[in-house]
């Protein structure tokens, strides 16, 4: 009889890891960009690029002016439900009913709570966004303070910048391949672990 896996705490990011948002935001991105007339920085690559660094950290850095952040952040917030990736809803109801879950993102908590509840994905125990607080490093100590750090770590995000984070963060990092960097990509942040689709998190944990 194969002996109980040791229970973990388990933080994922949100868009690119549980969610397949990235068309969407690309578009509210770009049309909020374009609105301010920062059309030089109103592309989805840049989108992209801005997420090998901290998202909020990342804008301050290319001179983005606050309250444009507030725009883009209130363009994406209004976007469609997107649809989760195969299989995700079931890999994290099977692994929060085993180890506590979090999802640790920078997009804002109400706009992420809506859509787990859109899919009736349950069992995830709190949502911390980008309004709770702008730096995942910060908040992945939270949550790991919460338990006394007597849980081993681990965080599953599919950007370079998750993974300098979580790792900051005393976190084991896993990198999401199906995410918006793509394998190849996120393996110049020598991730402890890629998983290549989502059911691997369930042989992973």
């Amino acid at each position: 009889m194969a002996e109980p896996r040791q229970r973990k705490l388990l933080m994922f990011d949100f868009d690119g890891v549980i969610a397949d948002s990235l068309d969407d935001q690309c578009r509210a991105y770009e049309r909020t960009f374009r609105a301010h007339g920062l059309g030089h920085l109103a592309t989805c690559k840049q989108f992209v690029d801005f997420t090998e660094d901290n998202w909020f950290a990342a804008l301050a850095t290319a001179g983005v002016p606050p309250a444009v952040v507030e725009d883009v952040e209130d363009a994406i917030g209004a976007t469609p439900v997107p649809e989760l990736f195969p299989g995700m809803a079931e890999v994290v109801e099977r692994l929060a009913a085993a180890h506590p879950l979090f999802v640790i993102t920078s997009s804002r908590t109400a706009m992420v709570e809506r859509i787990l509840a859109a899919h009736g994905v349950r069992g995830v125990v709190e949502v911390l966004g980008g309004d709770h607080e702008p730096s995942k490093t910060r908040k992945i100590r939270t949550v790991r303070r919460r338990f006394g750090e007597s849980l081993p770590a681990w965080y599953v995000g599919d950007t370079i910048g998750d993974m300098v984070e979580a790792r900051a963060a005393g976190a084991v990092t896993v990198g999401a391949a199906w995410g918006w960097h793509g394998a190849e990509r996120l393996r110049r942040a020598s991730p402890d672990h890629m998983a290549a689709v989502p059911g691997d998190l369930l042989d992973l944990f």
